[in-house]
C-alpha cells in the first residue's frame, strides 16, 4: 500500500508540473515593460504600502551577507513614511522618517522623534576618469506563467529575462536580470521579484517587493520639546 500511495503521489506532482508548464507562454517584453511603467505611474498617485526587501548573497546557497527591508507608506500628495531595518550589521538597526505637508521627522532604534530640515534632492552621478564603457547589447525575453484568483480579481504572473552584455575598457561584462511581475486586471501590480547576477561572479542580488493599497494613515509625530 505505501508503494501505491507514493505512486500515485508521484503522479499527481507530475500532473502539476505538466500543468504549470502548459500554462507558460512566450509574452512580448515590451509590453511587460508597458505594463510595469503603468503600474508605477498609478502607485505615484494612489495611497499605497510597498515593503522591499534587498539582499546580497555571496553565492548560490549561501545566506545574506547584505539584508534590509524597507516599508515606505505614501498618500499623496504630501504625505509619506518610511522604515528602514537592517538584518546584517549597519549604523543602524532601524531608521523610521515622516514627511507630512512640507515637514520632515525622523528617528533612529527607538529614540525619540525629531524634527529636521527635509534631505535636498539627489545630485545626478556624473562619471569621472577614463574609464572606457560601451553601449550595451541587449537579449530580452519574457513569459506568462500563469493566472491566478486573487480576492475575486484575475492576477497574472509575468517572467522577463533581460541579458546585457558591454564592454569595461576593453573586458566584456555580460549580467542577468530575471524579474517576476504579479499584476491585477485593472492593471495594479502586487508584487514584483528580480534578481541580478554578473557572469563569472557568484554574487547574487535579489529585491523582492509588495505592495498593499489598503488602510494607509499617515500622521505627524509628537516631538518632544
Amino acid at each position: 500500500k505505501p508503494s501505491i500511495t507514493l505512486f500515485l503521489g508521484v503522479l499527481v506532482v507530475l500532473g502539476w508540473h505538466q500543468a504549470a508548464l502548459a500554462q507558460r507562454k512566450e509574452a512580448a517584453y515590451s509590453e511587460v515593460f508597458r505594463m510595469e511603467q503603468a503600474a508605477l505611474s498609478l502607485l505615484r498617485s494612489l495611497p499605497h504600502r510597498s515593503t522591499t526587501t534587498h539582499e546580497v548573497v555571496p553565492e548560490v546557497g549561501k545566506d545574506p551577507t547584505y539584508k534590509s527591508i524597507l516599508t515606505y507608506e505614501t498618500i499623496p500628495p504630501d504625505r509619506s513614511r518610511s522604515v528602514q531595518e537592517n538584518v546584517t550589521p549597519a549604523s543602524f538597526k532601524r531608521m523610521e522618517t515622516i514627511f507630512v505637508a512640507g515637514r520632515f521627522y525622523q528617528k533612529f532604534d527607538g529614540r525619540p522623534w525629531f524634527e529636521r530640515e527635509p534631505p535636498p534632492p539627489p545630485v545626478p552621478i556624473e562619471t569621472q576618469g577614463t574609464t572606457r564603457v560601451s553601449k550595451p547589447r541587449f537579449e530580452n525575453n519574457a513569459w506568462l506563467l500563469e493566472t491566478l484568483t486573487e480576492k475575486g480579481r484575475l492576477v497574472s504572473v509575468y517572467e522577463t529575462k533581460s541579458k546585457s552584455t558591454r564592454e569595461v575598457d576593453g573586458k566584456e561584462i555580460t549580467q542577468i536580470t530575471t524579474s517576476r511581475y504579479w499584476f491585477r486586471d485593472d492593471g495594479i501590480l502586487f508584487k514584483k521579484t528580480s534578481q541580478l547576477e554578473t557572469v563569472g561572479d557568484p554574487k547574487i542580488l535579489r529585491n523582492t517587493a509588495v505592495y498593499d493599497y489598503d488602510d494607509i494613515k499617515i500622521e505627524a509625530p509628537i516631538v518632544n520639546q
